[in-house]
């Protein structure tokens, strides 16, 4: 868990860079292309083909662009594709991306939505709106289950929300549960990634989460000093700033299963230095630090006081 603090300098800067560079020349070239073929037949129908025809190529071009700039190639491929067919572009003409994406392109389409959410205002209201889907499994509360498998998200920093959600959007992180509910069709684009943050963030945190056996806390502590807290805070409080997740009052299960997807290299938008830092830990050690983690607790202020429940949700 301890990184160098120079590294997050430099992790800063490499993320600032991605995010300014764009789209990787040779996946944008491949969509442009594709785009502009579409556009073409579009234009000149050599099919003669009927009104409504054009009209539905015409949305389905539409909604390729809306999701490519939303991160979402592989979608937007599929409503290009129903226009190839139906246009009947000959097949020389097309251009396949059958290869699956790189790592870099992973990272790179997740930054995109990443450096679209940020510099969005949060619209709160639909925040909410888009929240209720998420409510189904996080609980109203934002509590999440005691047994791990969902996780507290209530008072998650803002940019720490934006970064996973765009991260599981791009295939960046595999969630297998979350990516439908997740996805662009589900809950929309970059605006309803930044409402649902900024509501997030307003959600009373609860200190009632699953907690360790409590049996190696001193150890937990230790190790906890030595290898956490220069990145994840004192009181595991993390760092909006930097990405760093808040995982005080984190629900226990839930800490341990994501600690060892990490160090075995199964969580794919890992920090890497962390994931270097933690392959020495074993099962002691993994489990006394992460007791000792969700016994940690937010300031006062953020603690959702005893009974609350979330007004937001009074008619269930």
């Amino acid at each position: 868990m301890r990184v160098r603090a120079g590294f997050w300098k430099n992790a800063s800067t490499l993320f600032c860079v991605a995010l300014l560079i764009g789209p990787m020349p040779a996946l944008a070239e491949t969509f442009e292309e594709e785009l502009a073929r579409v556009d073409k037949a579009l234009k000149e129908n050599p099919g003669q083909l009927p009104t409504p025809s054009l009209r539905s190529c015409q949305t389905r071009r539409n909604m390729a662009v809306r999701l490519y700039d939303a991160g979402q190639p592989t979608r937007a491929e599929r409503h290009l594709a129903f226009c190839r067919d139906v246009l009947k572009i000959p097949a020389a003409d097309r251009v396949r991306a059958d290869a699956p994406p790189t790592a870099a392109e992973l990272q790179e389409r997740a930054a995109r939505e990443i450096e679209k959410a940020l510099a969005l205002t949060p619209n709160v209201v639909n925040g909410l709106a888009v929240y209720r889907e998420c409510a189904a499994c996080h609980m109203p509360e934002g509590w999440g289950l005691q047994n791990g498998s969902v996780p507290q998200i209530a008072g998650q920093h803002r940019r720490v929300v934006i970064k996973q959600l765009a991260d599981i959007r791009a295939g960046n992180r595999d969630n297998v549960l979350m990516a439908p509910y997740a996805s662009v069709e589900s809950i929309g684009g970059a605006q309803a990634v930044a409402d649902v943050a900024g509501y997030i963030g307003t959600l009373e945190i609860s200190v009632g989460t699953s907690k360790g056996p409590g049996k190696d806390l001193a150890l937990g502590e230790q190790l906890y000093r030595e290898h956490c807290v220069q990145c994840h805070g004192e009181t595991a409080e993390g760092d909006d700033e930097l990405f760093v997740p808040r995982i005080q009052s984190q629900h226990y299960p839930y800490l341990v299963r994501q600690f060892e997807a990490i160090r075995d290299g199964r969580r794919r938008n890992a920090n890497p230095e962390m994931v270097a830092q933690i392959q020495s830990f074993g099962a002691r050690e993994t489990h006394a630090v992460l007791d000792y983690v969700s016994r940690l607790l937010p300031p006062e202020e953020l603690q959702a006081p005893p009974g609350w429940r979330n007004p937001d949700f009074a008619d269930r």
